[in-house]
């Protein structure tokens, strides 16, 4: 088996943390996102050969890291840089080198799903398919595209992309939409032009489709894609909650954490190495905090991500947040997001930034927060600059 997982998006909804951090490299639970899916899918693969990742923003960050990861796996590992955005199926075209010896898994690097890849074989096997799409059943059709196929039956007939009105929402609500993770042949490769702008979704399955050789593998459980901020964290917490279930323990915290006394730890929590929190906090639910994190005396954190060497000083009160990396605070200081800050923000003694209804906060990096900033912001669409 082999595999090639899409990282190339821009993240461009999660900026301003995207301006320094690619996408699939955002932690999840204290791991890069990237990190997290190869290991899943190592996991449940062990005859995995290879795998290619398809990037094009920051390529140097994720080859650097996967420089350094590949010295501990068994598997090759590839960093395709596209140049120019190939799209989908493009960026498969693009490294049909690597891949066209073998079926390979085929996934986005932006998704976590938590499925069996082994049933998937089996069933791609049985069924003979060019292409096996994962497939679940959601609440609201109309964000994803809809993999229509009779009643007992895994064959896919027809692709139907985000239907939007009253009407096509009702009839499609009936059918699971693609997940985004794809089982594929290299016969696949026969129906992608190159060096072209393609989408295997829709330029590419409903062909195939068209010759009853792509087939559906339904399955139900989490499913979680991370464009989105609110996504980002709802993510972070889904997982971890995965996480503390899967080790039998309430929270994951290293060893070498340090707890002040009086302070309240409500799980389940995740912290990295060396983080130190101080007297009477009240931490959690749902705080993750990265490497070498700093967390004052008297300080109240909840349904927030930060990543490394923040420092949070006392009596904060913040919730909804995702922190960049070397954001600090000030006393007194409270935070109720959603909200984004980037890296290496810096907010002033007794700053109160509260995000406006169905608004983001966004604070690009390096920036100060004063009080003025804060009212400025409330005329400028909630982004500090």
């Amino acid at each position: 088996m082999n595999a090639i997982i899409l990282a190339g998006g821009y993240g461009t909804r999660l900026r301003p943390i995207t301006c320094s951090i690619p996408k699939p490299m955002l932690p999840v639970v204290n791991k890069p996102l990237l990190n997290f899916i190869i290991s899943k899918l190592m996991q449940e693969t062990p005859g995995l050969k290879k795998i290619v990742i398809a990037v094009n923003y920051r390529a140097h960050d994720i080859d650097a890291y996967m420089k350094e990861w590949q010295k501990a796996v068994s598997c090759e590992i590839h960093v395709q840089d596209e140049r120019k955005p190939l799209g989908t199926g493009g960026a498969l075209k693009f490294s049909q080198k690597l891949l066209e010896d073998d079926s390979f898994f085929m996934l986005n690097g932006d998704v976590v799903s938590y499925f069996s890849y082994k049933d998937m074989l089996a069933q791609h096997k049985k069924t003979k398919a060019v292409a096996t799409i994962s497939a679940i059943r959601v609440p609201d059709v109309s964000r994803y595209g809809v993999l229509v196929s009779d009643r007992n039956d895994t064959i896919i007939r027809e692709f139907y992309e985000k239907p939007k009105t009253t009407e096509l929402i009702k009839k499609y609500s009936s059918y699971p939409v693609n997940a985004g993770t794809y089982l594929l042949e290299p016969a696949i490769f026969d129906y992608i032009t190159p060096e072209k702008k393609v989408s295997i979704e829709k330029d590419v399955f409903p062909h195939v489709a068209k010759k009853r050789m792509a087939h559906k593998f339904e399955f139900s459980g989490i499913w979680k894609d991370f464009g989105l901020p609110e996504e980002y964290l709802a993510g972070n917490f889904i997982i971890l909650e995965e996480e503390t279930r899967r080790l039998g323990a309430e929270n994951i915290m290293h060893p070498s954490v340090k707890l002040g006394k009086g302070t309240i730890i409500k799980a389940p929590v995740c912290f990295d190495e060396n983080v130190t929190i101080g007297d009477k906090c009240v931490i959690g639910p749902h705080v993750v905090l990265g490497k070498d994190c700093e967390v004052g005396d008297n300080v109240k954190l909840s349904e927030s991500v930060f990543l490394e060497n923040c420092s949070i000083d006392d009596d904060n009160d913040i919730i909804k947040v995702i922190m960049g990396d070397g954001v600090n605070t000030g006393t007194n200081v409270q935070l109720i997001g959603p909200a984004i800050l980037g890296s290496n923000v810096y907010i002033e003694d007794q700053v109160m930034l509260k995000a406006m209804a169905n608004q983001t906060v966004k604070v690009c990096p390096w920036v100060t927060i004063t009080a003025e900033s804060v009212e400025h912001s409330g005329s400028n669409g909630a982004f500090i600059h």
